[in-house]
């Protein structure tokens, strides 16, 4: 009788670990506000993350102090780096025209 599957059934697949860990989930919702104020501020400037690292900075801080993510500066994740909001909407613009659409 044939074996189910086929050839890659019978492969091992090795899975890595994320480069910093875990990354719980917020089963208690102890960041939900923070986390509604980033995604209302990406909805508000169309998904322009330059525009909203204020309330990444929030929802970040509060996952480190709440646990839920390794403490680490905030300047790690380049959120004080400058940034030219105009150059980032037009790259962003461009890759909408790329590809046809947004996304």
């Amino acid at each position: 009788m044939a074996s189910m599957g086929g050839a890659s059934a019978n492969r091992a697949q090795s899975v890595s670990a994320p480069d910093k860990g875990s990354f719980p989930l917020d089963h208690f919702n102890e960041c939900k506000a923070a986390m509604e104020k980033y995604l209302a501020c990406m909805k508000k400037n169309e998904n322009a993350h330059a525009l909203c690292r204020d309330e990444t900075k929030a929802y970040l801080d509060c996952r480190m102090q709440k646990g839920l993510m390794a403490k680490e500066k905030l300047d790690n994740f380049g959120l004080n780096t400058p940034i030219n909001y105009e150059a980032s909407v037009d790259a962003e613009k461009e890759h909408v025209d790329y590809r046809g659409r947004k996304g």
